[in-house]
């Protein structure tokens, strides 16, 4: 469980663009790792996956053969791959596709056969499994049984990465989170909400703490300032942006802006603190009305008040 490889990912440039730098990935026996990015980014990190020795893809809108039954996919697939390590019963059971045995594949439900295209994942032996969103979609039933699925895979002391956009279904299934975006790979720091008092106090001396804290589900999400593109405040309640997502926070724009302003960020607007080196531009529409323009493929404006400009200027310097 202690062994630990580095993956080196390759760097991807489109157009002279960096859509993501080269990154290492650590990964140790017998765990889940999850990577939240963006559609464009998974395929391109499935792509190279794909030509990576000792290691299994399951691309998620993979084929099957739908005019064999259930009993008849299983079966082949054991012969092609172990037939002396698997138990067709047990996989069957495994899957939760027992009572579908039977049923020709063409007409099994869409979470049905979702679980039955990870069937290769299990019976294969690279000890590295890329697997494409795996959640995406599914009932919570199907769900349920992905999961047992993963944790099937963890006994077979294989090291298993999760490719998905969408963060929820990471911090259900995966021990590790991290985030890529085109400044690299960063470890998202996840914990459950838990509420732990202690009777007798330890120290009395404040402690400080850069990370800002976020909210998703029951989930308590910890971001490094950097990390954090803007913060806006509508009706009260206050969202931090991170890769054109918002999360949740319960810190008011003005205690925001007390502990993000010595990290780079500035109150642009009532509603709005940005963090300048996400700043690509600053665009004036009328002589009265400016904006800031992120790095962002989503092309996002943040609004900056016109007594804001001067104090801009001058923390720019221009």
């Amino acid at each position: 469980m202690n062994q630990q490889q580095l993956l080196e990912i390759d760097p991807y440039t489109e157009s002279g663009n960096v859509i993501f730098p080269s990154f290492q990935l650590p990964l140790h026996i017998g765990t889940i790792v999850g990577i939240h990015t963006d559609v464009t980014k998974i395929n391109t990190l499935m792509h190279w996956f794909t030509k990576q020795e000792k290691t299994y893809t399951h691309i998620r809108e993979g084929a099957l053969y739908e005019r064999l039954t259930v009993d008849e996919y299983i079966h082949f697939s054991i012969k092609l791959f172990s037939p002396h390590l698997h138990n067709k019963e047990a996989i069957l059971k495994l899957f939760a596709l027992t009572d579908q045995r039977n049923t020709k594949i063409l007409k099994l439900q869409h979470g049905e056969k979702q679980r039955l295209k990870l069937l290769y994942t299990y019976l294969n032996s690279a000890p590295t499994q890329i697997i494409e969103e795996p959640l995406q979609n599914l009932d919570e039933f199907s769900k349920q049984n992905v999961l047992k699925l993963l944790m099937a895979l963890q006994k077979q002391e294989k090291s298993v990465v999760l490719l998905s956009n969408n963060l929820e279904d990471l911090i259900i299934s995966c021990g590790k989170i991290y985030r890529l975006d085109a400044f690299g790979l960063h470890a998202l720091d996840v914990k459950e909400e838990e509420m732990e008092t202690a009777s007798t106090p330890i120290e009395n001396a404040p402690i400080r703490l850069d990370k800002i804290p976020t909210k998703k589900n029951d989930k308590i999400i910890l971001f490094n300032p950097p990390e954090i593109d803007y913060i806006e405040s509508v009706e009260g309640i206050v969202s931090v942006y991170v890769a054109n997502e918002a999360y949740p926070c319960t810190l008011s724009l003005n205690e925001l802006e007390q502990k993000l302003t010595p990290f780079g960020f500035f109150r642009s607007h009532r509603s709005y603190i940005v963090n300048l080196q996400k700043v690509r531009e600053i665009i004036t529409w009328t002589r009265n009305s400016y904006s800031l323009a992120l790095n962002s493929n989503e092309k996002t404006i943040v609004p900056l008040s016109k007594n804001k400009l001067a104090d801009l200027k001058e923390i720019l310097g221009i």
